[in-house]
């Protein structure tokens, strides 16, 4: 009924006559028109592609290409995932996707001009899905970010990106909606306020920029909604506002600060609210479900029901844009929320603090480094090359699906050099809690003080089981004044 409907409305239309025109179209003018929207792209492809790079990982592949790909030429080894990024800073600093260098055991780049070079982890938010590189470099050509806010349902955007391991791609759309939701981060606490654009988007543009006509980065291209693991018309970015507030934390702090608010939400969906007196219309917003106990929220007297109309006068009526406002306020500042309770409207003043996950986990990289250690996931690859079989891992108590931790780097003189740890030493456990991950390390060594140690079970190629103890000198300690140390 539905398609015939549609038919004879065609019809219709067709046996109406034609409006009178007010001047016949011309030709040349409409190629004019075209040629000139050329010629912007092009603009743009030529000043940014020099700066977006190919981002080369080994470790857990997390790349698959289509039956009737190519298949993808090793890069010093067997390439285990393809990305992209854009360098934001001419001296090295690169923007990228957290899931893109994920499990990473080694991460080169590669430029448009064919160099290569290794690059390190300076940051990143998992919750937000970012990620900062480093690379040793300098006069790099760099991308811009464009002001947070400017970008409008409708404006062209262009992605360019390293697609299905090929060589850099331009794509063209336009941004089809704002704010977009769709639950690909893999957190509870996860922030998604996507732009949302049919520029084609496919596995390897991840981390590469998503850029207006005047070639300013307004988001970091991170997923496609797809039945089929490829392009069907949906892409996602990163926005740039939330880009640029990771950014700013990275260079400051050397990690992601976050606001924290401490509650959960859903958004008002019945027009209706219950009441006594009888039901009004309830306004658009954002009902607050239970609040964590000893929050910022709790503190400052928000209840379960209240429904969060503004923060700071901006009107609220998803969840993720109440995320994303907090996310852009630092632990310590005030924000003003107006909400609805009981049909009398309030404003209550906040103090954000920091969630308590984050600071230990931000005292555990003041304590490791102190302690002269970096440490990274082991991937399967290279517990493969070291000998660490999944018979031992079972036999020192390691029988989760990550395969542990392994220490990448000792700074020379500190506690754990003199102490006799090295690089590929595999930690099973510190102080008798199993660690598998390297934020299970920092969180077994968040609470360790000046004078105290810590003990570390170590599982050494070729030598096997050893246990060596820790200590957190008072020397050490002050060696690294510039960590932030939480109370």
């Amino acid at each position: 009924m539905a398609r015939t409907a549609i038919l004879m409305a065609a019809l219709i239309v067709a046996a109406a006559p034609a409006p009178p025109s007010a001047a016949a179209s011309d030709p040349a003018s409409d190629v004019a028109g075209l040629e000139e929207l050329s010629r912007a792209f092009r603009a743009v492809y030529e000043r940014v592609a020099p700066a977006v790079v190919q981002v080369h990982t080994v470790g857990t592949p997390h790349l698959e290409l289509p039956p009737q790909h190519p298949p993808v030429a090793p890069f010093d080894g067997d390439v285990s995932g393809l990305g992209s990024g854009t360098v934001v800073r001419a001296d090295g600093y690169i923007l990228s996707n957290f899931h893109v260098i994920r499990g990473a055991d080694s991460i080169r780049v590669t430029f448009a001009d064919q160099r290569s070079a290794s690059a390190r982890v300076v940051g990143a938010d998992s919750l937000i899905d970012i990620a900062v590189l480093k690379v040793d470099l300098e006069d790099l050509p760099a991308v811009a970010l464009a002001e947070p806010g400017d970008l409008r349902i409708g404006d062209w955007v262009l992605a360019i990106g390293f697609p299905l391991g090929l060589g850099t791609t331009l794509t063209h759309g336009i941004v089809s909606a704002l704010g977009r939701q769709v639950n690909v981060i893999e957190s509870v606490y996860g922030i998604e306020s996507f732009i949302q654009t049919n520029a084609v988007i496919n596995p390897g543009n991840s981390g590469g920029p998503l850029l207006n006509l005047k070639g300013e980065l307004v988001g970091v291209n991170t997923a496609i909604s797809t039945r089929t693991g490829f392009y069907m018309g949906y892409g996602l970015a990163v926005p740039v506002g939330l880009v640029a507030e990771a950014w700013r934390d990275v260079l400051e702090h050397g990690r992601v600060v976050r606001g924290y608010l401490g509650l959960s939400m859903s958004a008002v969906t019945d027009q209706r609210m219950e009441g006594d007196p009888p039901a009004t219309a309830a306004p658009r917003g954002v009902v607050v479900r239970p609040v964590d106990e000893f929050s910022p929220a709790a503190r400052s007297g928000l209840q379960a029901g209240d429904v969060l109309l503004a923060i700071e006068g901006r009107r609220v009526d998803r969840p993720n844009q109440v995320q994303t406002l907090i996310y852009g306020r630092d632990p310590g500042e005030q924000v003003h929320l107006d909400l609805l309770r009981d049909g009398v409207e309030h404003t209550l003043a906040v103090t954000l603090g920091e969630r308590e996950q984050d600071r230990r986990l931000a005292r555990g990289r003041t304590q490791l480094a102190a302690l002269g250690l970096q440490v990274a996931a082991l991937t399967r690859a290279r517990a493969r090359a070291l000998g660490f079989t999944d018979r031992i891992a079972a036999d020192v108590g390691l029988t989760g699906e990550a395969p542990g931790v392994v220490i990448a780097a000792v700074e020379a003189g500190s506690p754990a050099a003199r102490r006799g740890l090295a690089v590929d030493d595999i930690i099973t456990e510190v102080d008798s809690t199993r660690v598998e991950t390297p934020d299970d390390i920092l969180r077994s060594v968040a609470d360790l003080d000046a004078g105290e140690a810590a003990l570390f079970w170590l599982w050494r190629p070729q030598r096997g089981v050893d246990v060596r103890f820790l200590r957190l000198d008072s020397e050490d300690w002050e060696a690294h004044p510039e960590e932030e140390r939480q109370p």
